[in-house]
């Protein structure tokens, strides 16, 4: 795959992600409490924002020696972060285990689902 065309579907993923994201925030905060409105919103900004830490890691090691140690550190620490985040997150209440779940699944699928189409073109 060549650099501008995997650019480009990362690009589309963020985009997709952010609409469908929205609308399942705004349709969910008439049919449940605005937690779970919230925590699909986190979900997803984690989802987007572990995609944005891997697109940089590949980028930043791409032909460094050792990339393969240094990415794996990158990705505990971002890892870590994130964990931390959302463990103050929960204690203090203010995020909803199943929204959380729904917000990082729809990125999730629209990752999937851009990788698909991605891999199809190429063939």
């Amino acid at each position: 795959m060549e650099q501008g065309s995997w650019e480009l579907m990362v690009n589309r993923i963020y985009k997709q992600s952010a609409v469908v994201l929205i609308a399942s925030a705004v349709i969910s905060i008439f049919l449940t409490e605005w937690r779970f409105s919230l925590s699909i919103l986190i979900g997803g900004l984690v989802g987007i924002g572990n995609l944005r830490g891997i697109v940089w890691s590949v980028t930043a090691l791409l032909g460094a020696g050792q990339a393969r140690a240094k990415m794996m550190i990158l990705s505990a620490f971002r890892l870590m972060v994130i964990f931390s985040v959302l463990i103050i997150l929960a204690v203090f209440g203010v995020i909803k285990a199943y929204g959380l779940l729904a917000g990082f699944t729809i990125v999730f699928i629209i990752m999937i689902k851009e990788s698909l189409i991605a891999a199809k073109r190429e063939n």
